[in-house]
């Protein structure tokens, strides 16, 4: 539960630039994918976690994932990595948060040679906004195999993986109080009035406020 899988950008409809721009930094990008619920992805696969630029096609209406055509473009969400969302789901309620029904999602993925197959996840989800500056979810893998694939993980800039995140909240304390919980972690360290650091097994979450930067 305090593992970070991975971290969402939405790209709205400016997918295409998203990957330019990451290419152009070295970085190796995976064909698009195609998900079942119509939203469209790459992703930047490290050792153990990976980013995911999501967005969905001109013109294309989403009334599954309302909050990627309304939200800002941007950090939209983190996933932690489970090894059973139905009980984690379950864990969340005695935590006292409000987690949505578990759903099942895949994309088609090419494998060259005339071979087809699904990559499959099973997810759980907290209510929408019910934790500042991004969302928090839960990701098990069904076929981890065709993520963390070794012809996708040698970047030419020589990155292996994501260590933190500084997000801007209005209230970094009040904040803290909900991503420990949503996290399963008890440790957190204080290191000014406006910054909260929140330490994962693998990864490290600031929360900041910073009145100079949009929230």
């Amino acid at each position: 539960m305090n593992r970070i899988d991975h971290i969402v950008i939405n790209t709205q409809d400016r997918i295409d630039e998203a990957v330019t721009f990451f290419e152009r930094m070295g970085f190796i990008i995976t064909p698009r994918g195609y998900h079942s619920i119509g939203s469209i992805n790459h992703i930047i696969v490290f050792k153990t976690d990976y980013l995911e630029l999501i967005g969905y096609p001109v013109g294309k209406s989403l009334e599954q994932l309302p909050q990627l055509v309304q939200g800002p473009a941007g950090l939209t969400g983190m996933a932690l990595k489970v090894d059973n969302s139905d009980q984690m789901r379950d864990a969340l309620i005695a935590h006292g948060l409000t987690p949505q029904p578990t759903f099942d999602l895949s994309r088609p993925l090419d494998l060259g040679n005339g071979k087809m197959a699904d990559v499959k996840f099973r997810v759980t989800t907290l209510k929408p906004n019910s934790i500042p500056g991004s969302d928090v979810f839960y990701c098990q893998h069904i076929t981890p195999e065709l993520v963390w694939r070794p012809e996708w993980q040698t970047h030419t800039n020589g990155c292996i993986g994501m260590t933190q995140l500084s997000i801007n909240v209005n209230d970094p304390k009040a904040a803290s109080e909900l991503y420990l919980r949503a996290m399963d972690v008890v440790k957190l360290e204080n290191t000014e009035a406006n910054t909260c650091i929140i330490h994962l097994s693998n990864f490290q979450i600031t929360l900041v406020h910073e009145t100079n930067k949009p929230l």
